[in-house]
């Protein structure tokens, strides 16, 4: 089972609208409705995996763009090749 925080928020409106915020960073949101409150169940909403794969490839373009290298990142056998474009 994936790991979940708790988020209260004090109206299900605010909870909707935070909800779509965070699934805009992959996260996943589900409203659960209390007698008198309002929270949010929050977990990834992709597996470990895919959340690494999609981390490392940000953190290699931006390095790759700091550094002005010619090369671009392919994915390859679970992780990355650097290679030039075109090959």
């Amino acid at each position: 089972m994936a790991e979940t925080i708790a988020v209260h928020v004090p109206r299900d409106s605010l909870g909707s609208e935070l909800s779509e915020a965070l699934d805009a960073r992959r996260l996943h949101a589900e409203l659960v409705d209390g007698d008198e409150s309002c929270s949010l169940r929050v977990s990834f909403a992709e597996a470990e995996h895919d959340r690494l794969m999609a981390e490392v490839t940000v953190a290699i373009d931006s390095w790759l763009a700091e550094r002005d290298l010619p090369l671009v990142v392919q994915r390859a056998d679970g992780g990355f090749v650097l290679r030039p474009p075109g090959d």
